[in-house]
Parts: structure tokens; C-alpha cells; sequence
């Protein structure tokens, strides 16, 4: 509401044309976003994941390793999918296995969403920030980067991730509680998990989804198909095939984020036709000149990173990526376009401290793990994180 109303309010003010002022809703970005929110729903529908919980607990006894391990599929999932989409996929799971091992379920909750916002750091697909980046680059420089490029500083960032929720174990500051007691207080009193139905699993689905997800990657990795055309073939393809029904992938499309991306990109657009992003950044050249790369590619992850915890990581892409294509445009400062892009790309993917990000919200409110802890453990990870993430963009893409 409030993205659209800014939009709405530009136009009545006469600051861009009618023609231009909806820009926003024609962007690559934004429908690969939306195809990729309803290809998790096709793999929802498909059951691939049907009996993951009880494969995991027949080989896995303990609960921490059971943590790690639904973490990690998390992680997996979340590198090839929306990551919003892997917490929704896994939460079942997620609830199911805490139940049969007689867990809180809400303890599982902190590393299932560190894994999917980190593991969507990796891939193009993963998270709409990197998508976003992405379409930058292509409208700039007629080049979209590809599915992989991002891999680098991501892999980096989750190894973190995975570091410090490893070492706050070691410091005996468990996310997990194995008291059977107080779990069954709980399950007989107001805290009881309420458990989805898995999808049934349909071998046939599973494989069709297979044999046409996989080739889109394949070809969108190698930077021969854009993934908006890509991705968009298999959604086709999926309804083509009875994978999910038409009314299926229209709930997929989540209408709020759409009007929501659509309107900043838009905003963003403008703000960069009217000359005021420009300004913005002339404004904070001088103090940046004598940075040296890795400061700079640093202080850039910091920005994205703050603005992505406040507001939104699509939103800290919209905003700080045209930024920094004007900031090398400049011909100031001695660091390549994409150094900057990776940048803003590893910024917003460690919205991760504040309880902002939507996969974040999804997992919380279906978990109910601790708010504070959250923000503590999300700050711990962030800084080390970030300083790894602008170590490897320095190393890789100056």
C-alpha cells in the first residue's frame, strides 16, 4: 500500500509521465520472481519431499544432527527455489520430525531460516535481490549475470552462518531442547503445533518436474536463456503437464509482492530518470574516493545489509543497485561495475539479523521461536559474514 500510494503521489505531482511511471511492472525482474514463487508451489504439488522427516530420522538418532541435516536440505532447496518458498516447503517436514523425536519444534526454527536466506544468497534464483541485481546489470550493460555467479560470496556467507550457529553450540547456548517433559507439557497446552498434511507423492509429477526444471537451470546457468523466459516455460510446461491446476499457480502469485516490487522498481526508476539518485550519490562520492577496494565493497554490503534488515532485500537492491552503476559510471573510483553489483547482491542477502525478511515472518510465525535470540545470533553471524563476503567480490570481481 504505502509503495504504491509513493508511486501514485509521483504521478499526481507530475514528476514522471503515466508512460513512465508504471515502468516498474514491465521489468525482467519482476516476473522471474513471480514465476519462480509458483514454480515452488509446482514443486510443493509434485511431493518430492514426501517422507523426508522420517529418511532423516530413521538415519539420523540426535537431535542436533537431525537440525543440521533438515538445515542443510533447507539450504539445498533454498539455493534452486525462493528461499520464502523452501521455509514454506520444509516447515511440514519441520514440525513432523520435532514431533516423532518429542523436540520444540520452535528450536528448529532459527536454522531453518538462516539456511534459506543464506542459501539464497548462492544462485540467481534463489532470493528476488539477486534477480534484482541481475536486471540491473542486463538493463545497463545489455548482460544479465548467470546462475552461479553469485555462488562465491554466498557459499561464503552460509560456511559463516554455519560457523557461528556451530560455535554458539560449543559455547553450550543450544537452539535445540531435548526435554521430552517439557515438551509434552507443551503439546497438551496452548503452545501445540499444528501439523499440514504432506502432499502425497506422485512419482510421475515428481519426475516431469525433474526433466523440465533441471534443463531451465542448465540453460539459464550457462546464460542462454533469460530466467524470466526460462522459468516461465516451465510454469507453462507444469500446467501443460497437470503438474499443478491453473488455480494452483494463480494463488502462487503473491499479489502483494507484486504491486510491492513492481512500485519500487519503478520509484527506483524514476528516481534515477529525474537526475535524484544521481545527486544522492555525487553527494557521497568525495567521502568514499580514497576507500580502499575492500573498504568500499565492505561499506557497500554494510548499507545494502542495514537497508535490507529495516525494510525489505528486495527493496536494498532496488535502491542500491542503480546507485552503484552511477557511483562506476562516475569513472572516480577503480573498481569494476560488477564488484559493485556483488556488493549490493551479498548486502541483501544477510537480512538476517532483524525479524524483517518474509521467510523470517513465515518461520516465526509458524515456530514461535524467540524474537531476541533471533536478532542476537543474526548479528553475530552478519559482521563476519560480510567481511568474508566482501573478501571474496575483492579477490573474484575487482
Amino acid at each position: 500500500m504505502a509503495a504504491f500510494s509513493g508511486l501514485l503521489l509521483l504521478g499526481l505531482l507530475g514528476v514522471a509521465k503515466p508512460s513512465f511511471i508504471f515502468s516498474g511492472f514491465a521489468s525482467p525482474a519482476l516476473y522471474t520472481v513471480i514465476t519462480v514463487l509458483v514454480m515452488s508451489e509446482g514443486i510443493v504439488r509434485s511431493g518430492v519431499l514426501t517422507g523426508l522427516g522420517k529418511s532423516i530420522a530413521k538415519k539420523i538418532k540426535k537431535p542436533k544432527k537431525q537440525m543440521l541435516a533438515i538445515s542443510v536440505t533447507t539450504w539445498v532447496l533454498s539455493t534452486f527455489m525462493n528461499n520464502v518458498g523452501a521455509v514454506g516447503l520444509m516447515l511440514p517436514t519441520t514440525k513432523r520430525m520435532a514431533r516423532r523425536a518429542g523436540l520444540d519444534a520452535a528450536k528448529f526454527g532459527m536454522p531453518l531460516v538462516y539456511a534459506s536466506i543464506l542459501g539464497g544468497s548462492v544462485t540467481l534464483i534463489g532470493t528476488a535481490s539477486n534477480l534484482i541485481v541481475s536486471a540491473y546489470r542486463y538493463q545497463v550493460f545489455g548482460k544479465a549475470f548467470k546462475m552461479f555467479d553469485f555462488a562465491a560470496h554466498g557459499l561464503a556467507m552460509s560456511i559463516t552462518g554455519l560457523f557461528v550457529i556451530v560455535f554458539y553450540h560449543i559455547l553450550g547456548r543450544d537452539m535445540i531442547i531435548s526435554d521430552k517433559k517439557q515438551y509434552d507439557e507443551d503439546t497438551h497446552g496452548r503452545n501445540t503445533i499444528a501439523l499440514e498434511p504432506a502432499a502425497e507423492r506422485n512419482l510421475k509429477n515428481t519426475l516431469m518436474v525433474l526433466f523440465t526444471l533441471i534443463p531451465a537451470i542448465v540453460v539459464t546457468a550457462a546464460g542462454l536463456v533469460h530466467p524470466a523466459i526460462a522459468f516461465g516455460l516451465v510454469v507453462m510446461l507444469w500446467l501443460i503437464l497437470k503438474i499443478f491446476t491453473y488455480n494452483d499457480a494463480l494463488g502462487a502469485v503473491n499479489v502483494p509482492i507484486f504491486i510491492f516490487l513492481g512500485s519500487m522498481l519503478s520509484i527506483s526508476a524514476i528516481l534515477n530518470e529525474t537526475g535524484a539518485l544521481k545527486n544522492a550519490v555525487d553527494f557521497i562520492l568525495p567521502h568514499i574516493l580514497t576507500m580502499p577496494p575492500f573498504l568500499l565493497v565492505f561499506s557497500i554490503i554494510a548499507i545494502t545489509a542495514i537497508v535490507a534488515n529495516i525494510l525489505d532485500n528486495s527493496v536494498s537492491a532496488v535502491l542500491l543497485a542503480p546507485a552503484v552503476i552511477i557511483l562506476f559510471q562516475s569513472g572516480e573510483i577503480n573498481i569494476s561495475s560488477d564488484a559493485l553489483l556483488m556488493a549490493v547482491s551479498a548486502g541483501a542477502g544477510l537480512g538476517i539479523v532483524l525479524p524483517t525478511h518474509q521467510a523470517t515472518i513465515v518461520a516465526m510465525n509458524s515456530l514461535g521461536f524467540d524474537r531476541k535470540k533471533f536478532i542476537k545470533i543474526g548479528a553475530l553471524t552478519a559482521l563476519p559474514a560480510s567481511l568474508m563476503a566482501a573478501f571474496i567480490i575483492v579477490l573474484i570481481w575487482i
